[in-house]
């Protein structure tokens, strides 16, 4: 019988360490808008209060290079992660499906925990629920994956399809006028108990978060970068940088011909009502999405690598390693932080600081991730979250603190 053992410190690639850690950043600049409650503000109570005259320019920006790159980046590296444990599985001889699918469900706890007392934009519960899924695309060929990531990735423009079809022959009953429950909400957040937020948080993820992921299609988004990444990790592309060199230049020029050009269609129509409203003009929005996030998102992942090639930038990008390296960890930390400077036990903030503030706010936290980060992996193996996790997929628990003598690195999968 194998013994089934956790992957050994050094059995790791450094460039997927500093696109964990890259990936992170662009999570919590994203993620700040909804941290903060800015995001459930009307566009009037956003333009009544914003004091700054970079706020609309921000606001633009990120929704160009930043929004939904990032958690596409990440889903990215799960399934890198993915096809790296199952390629490690064939030479041990484990029971790989049985000891994933408890990783999962550790993950899917984890991420309760996250939604629930923390923050219910949580992607964590995702990963996990479509983790299962990943699981049954193990044995497809190379060419199939890439054939299933394209359907995935033009499921959500069909889907949107359907739907407005359905709104056109069945319109809904008009809504009576009355408080916005999202105002409500953000005055709760601002002066509630913490068990009021707890219970607003469930609320938010059964009747908000999770209507939301199905209408946008974001499953079928998260699972075709899955099927990237698992393709990635199968040709071990991340491994042979130099030999992929001309595949990953076309990458970026697709990320700046497809990707740029989507991703400001994107921009002009966030804030518009026909894509909620499902009126004709809102398909404009899945269609630009289906080609220009992958694409941008490819583009980063694409640039990174081809430049960390380079002596003189992976020496630059190193700093970016040891937040990867405890990504689970510093995501979490992340969240910690932000509900303490913005919910009614904190610093009660709560949909007051606009884009530029929550900017230098997101900067600020990242840069005491990296100290931390670095200060962290230099006595620890694993992140207190990460050693939680594999300690309990693995039913024993893995050694955390390093020797005075050990100079081995983190390992993560």
């Amino acid at each position: 019988m194998t013994t089934i053992q956790p992957i050994l410190p050094g059995e790791r690639y450094r460039l997927l360490d500093v696109l964990r850690g890259f990936a992170l950043l662009g999570v919590l600049v994203a993620n700040m808008a909804t941290l903060s409650g800015y995001f459930f503000l009307t566009e009037e109570a956003k333009k009544a209060f914003s004091s700054y005259p970079t706020d609309h320019f921000i606001s633009s920006l990120l929704l160009l290079i930043i929004d939904g790159k990032f958690y596409s980046l990440f889903s990215l590296l799960f399934g890198i992660g993915f096809g790296l444990q199952l390629q490690r599985s064939f030479t041990s001889g484990m029971n790989f499906p049985s000891l994933f699918r408890r990783r999962l469900l550790i993950l899917l706890i984890l991420g309760l925990c996250h939604a629930i007392f923390l923050y219910p934009g949580d992607i964590l519960t995702v990963y996990a629920l479509l983790g299962f899924v990943l699981l049954l695309f193990r044995n497809f060929s190379d060419k199939n994956l890439l054939r299933a990531a394209l359907i995935l990735l033009l499921l959500p423009l069909i889907q949107y399809a359907i739907m407005l079809g359905v709104h056109f022959v069945n319109p809904p009953l008009p809504k009576p006028a009355g408080p916005r429950m999202l105002d409500q909400m953000i005055q709760m957040f601002r002066t509630g108990s913490y068990l009021d937020i707890i219970k607003a948080n469930l609320g938010g993820l059964i009747f908000g978060r999770y209507p939301d992921l199905l209408f946008t299609g974001r499953f079928f988004k998260v699972l075709a970068m899955f099927l990237m990444g698992f393709y990635i990790a199968r040709n071990k592309i991340y491994a042979q940088v130099s030999a992929y060199r001309p595949l990953l230049k076309k990458v970026i020029l697709g990320g700046v011909i497809i990707g740029i050009p989507c991703n400001l269609v994107l921009a002009t129509m966030v804030n518009m009502s026909d894509y909620k409203e499902l009126q004709p003009a809102g398909i404009i929005q899945p269609l630009a999405y289906a080609y220009g996030v992958p694409a941008l998102c490819l583009g980063y992942a694409a640039i990174f690598a081809l430049l960390y090639e380079k002596p003189a930038w992976k020496k630059r990008f190193a700093f970016f390693a040891p937040v990867g390296q405890i990504a689970l960890s510093n995501y979490l930390l992340q969240s910690l932080i932000c509900v303490f400077i913005f919910k009614s036990y904190g610093f009660a903030m709560e949909a007051q600081v606009g884009p530029t503030k929550l900017l230098l706010i997101a900067f600020a936290i990242y840069s005491s991730q990296v100290i931390f980060s670095h200060i962290w992996v230099r006595y620890f193996f694993f992140g207190p979250a990460e050693w939680l996790w594999r300690s309990l997929t693995y039913k024993a628990w893995q050694p955390l603190r390093k020797s005075r003598f050990s100079n081995q690195s983190i390992a993560v999968s």
